[in-house]
């Protein structure tokens, strides 16, 4: 039988590479060696195994970081029945099944010679610390790795790392550069950082490091004791004895470098495996911490366009009664009804609670239930299988699910059809629920948030809601006040929604007429203060310089006051505050002058907040 290396770990665990007596075979990561290997400290072409004089050889090709034969580091061995081959992490094996035995006292013959102080490493993403642990460095890789967890921001990611490198490794200077698009690096973060000018690194090293992807050790032993061309781009600054380079990976690519520098004494090599296995830290911790930057600028984006604040604006009496009801409802654990006209801000107040509750640090999605067609709003809001219905080509996660230990608010909630509302009554009550089509329950623990401008009371008395689920949803209310009964604070959001759209739209110098002010105060805003918002953003770009006038406000019924409007709630608020007003703020004598009940008077005045 043919003889064969059998791979006994490493990536390729498992493998056999028939062996040829007629020709030699490479081993290495090119793709034209007979043996690939993809363990990162393999060279291309790292070593070759040959029959010669009826014996298996192996002879190292100059390779970056050696081999060894039975734990012995050589450049050409004699291979015997199960003699191993160590590259790397992975080890190869001989077996030569036409033997039935071997003389045990034959050795492998091997010729070493001393390696280079020069070192080099291909990097490897799927162990970050790879053959650290004879360095004493694994509970400091620990510590960052937990720093790296909970920093947030990329800056702090990269300060945390040059933070450690320089302490453990004593360090003169430890630097991250970063690509900037054109094949230059350009110092990202220095430490101390004036020593900025001193962090160069020359072409050729930016092509075997950021290109070749290579982590390269630099000494004054690397350049005396260099012989062939592959040393001769190993040059750095007279100023420094010692110099580490990292390439952080990002993907296929190489975009950044971590480089440390020493003028005397020399690094050791822990702390080179401790910079290569910081360095694959620091890649995982920056990528985390770029995607958090992108999400937050794309976040501020959104917001600055759309004038949105996470902050209430105002601070008149109703609205600060409102803020000290949300820190209560926020710190408590039941469902909450978020009540309030079209543009009042509901999801502002919703935003708000669950980052007032133990939940903040947890997902929170928002859904509008009237956006949703009827038939689909059970299968979005639960999930559903593949194939439970037309259109369901895959499977898909319901909204419940995705906001697992979070919150989900469901805005609209009058829209939910009885069938969803069946089944969202059970998940508030703690049962599992069945996505459509799927024969296994799902338990999820979530926080649900519900806002409507409907009432619901109502739609409960016309059999459109589940009197239950009004109940289990109405564990806290919350009132949502309309932008008409909010006071000095519609003059508040006049000049902030003014300042913002001024920026936005390159008009700092534009005024607002104290007519068109007033208008502003005396309109009814039906629309509160979405419409508000949407009057400012296009008075600032139809005004002609250098004031907005009257006109340019846009108000399609701006003859339409508080005193014309025909909403049943305004007038139901004027009169319960008329009769109060008469009574001496007696409930029972104002029921009397209204003409309903004492029962259905305190019901009124709780529900519109009227202080008596």
């Amino acid at each position: 039988m043919v003889a064969y290396l059998a791979v006994r770990s490493g990536p390729e665990k498992g493998k056999q590479f028939p062996l040829d007596r007629a020709r030699p075979l490479h081993i290495g990561r090119g793709t034209s060696c007979e043996i690939m290997l993809t363990d990162p400290v393999s060279s291309r072409f790292h070593a070759v195994v040959y029959f010669e004089d009826s014996n298996w050889h192996l002879r190292d090709t100059s390779s970056r970081n050696g081999t060894r034969v039975n734990g012995q580091k050589t450049d050409h061995a004699r291979l015997l029945h199960e003699s191993v081959v160590s590259i790397g992490s992975t080890d190869l094996q001989l077996v030569e099944p036409d033997l039935d035995s071997h003389d045990e006292t034959m050795n492998t013959l091997a010729m070493t010679h001393d390696a280079p102080t020069q070192r080099n490493w291909r990097m490897d993403m799927d162990d970050p610390v790879a053959g650290i642990a004879e360095a004493g460095h694994l509970i400091d890789l620990y510590s960052l790795s937990l720093h790296l967890l909970h920093s947030e921001r990329s800056d702090e990611v990269i300060e945390t790392t040059l933070q450690l490198l320089r302490d453990r490794t004593q360090a003169d200077v430890v630097a991250v550069s970063i690509d900037i698009g054109d094949g230059r690096l350009k110092p990202l973060r220095v430490d101390p950082p004036e020593q900025s000018e001193a962090v160069t690194i020359s072409r050729a090293l930016v092509r075997r490091v950021v290109r070749g992807g290579e982590a390269i050790w630099i000494n004054d032993e690397t350049i005396k004791n260099s012989d062939g061309s592959s040393y001769e781009d190993l040059k750095i600054d007279p100023q420094w004895s010692d110099v580490i380079y990292v390439p952080l990976e990002s993907g296929t690519s190489y975009p950044g470098v971590l480089h440390l520098y020493r003028s005397k004494p020399q690094f050791e090599e822990k702390h080179f495996d401790l910079s290569v296995a910081a360095g694959r830290l620091l890649t995982v911790g920056l990528a985390r911490a770029l995607e958090n930057d992108t999400l937050r600028a794309e976040r501020r984006r959104v917001a600055d366009r759309n004038a949105d604040s996470d902050d209430f604006i105002g601070t008149s009496p109703i609205m600060l009664k409102l803020k000290a009801k949300i820190d209560r409802v926020g710190n408590a654990n039941g469902s909450v009804l978020i009540r309030g006209e079209s543009g009042a801000g509901k999801e502002l107040v919703a935003r708000a609670v669950h980052r007032s509750s133990q939940r903040s640090r947890r997902p929170m999605l928002t859904v509008n239930c009237a956006a949703i067609p009827s038939e689909l709003i059970e299968s979005q809001l639960f999930g559903h299988k593949k194939g439970s219905f037309t259109g369901a080509d895959n499977d898909h996660v319901g909204w419940f699910q995705q906001s697992h230990t979070g919150t989900l608010f469901l805005d609209e909630i009058g829209e939910l059809p009885l069938e969803g509302q069946a089944k969202l009554l059970r998940i508030l009550e703690g049962h599992p629920f069945l996505p459509v089509g799927a024969t296994e329950e799902v338990l999820v623990d979530v926080r649900v948030l519900a806002a409507t401008n409907r009432d619901l009371a109502e739609f409960v008395r016309e059999r459109k809601f589940r009197e239950d689920l009004f109940y289990r949803l109405s564990v806290f209310e919350l009132f949502v006040p309309p932008l008409r009964e909010r006071g000095d604070d519609i003059d508040v959001l006049i000049d902030h929604f003014l300042d913002h759209f001024r920026r936005q739209h390159g008009r700092g110098s534009l005024k607002l007429n104290e007519l068109a002010r007033d208008r502003l105060r005396q309109y009814a805003w039906p629309g509160n203060v979405r419409q508000l918002r949407n009057v400012i953003d296009s008075a600032v770009v139809m005004a002609d310089d250098p004031t907005i006038e009257v006109e340019d406000l846009g108000l399609r019924d701006a003859g339409l006051s508080q005193l014309d409007t025909l909403r049943i709630d305004e007038w139901e608020r004027r009169l319960i505050r008329k009769a109060l007003h008469r009574t001496a703020g007696s409930v029972p004598e104002a029921a009397k002058l209204l003409g309903i009940s004492r029962a259905t008077a305190y019901r009124k005045i709780t529900e519109y907040e009227i202080d008596r």
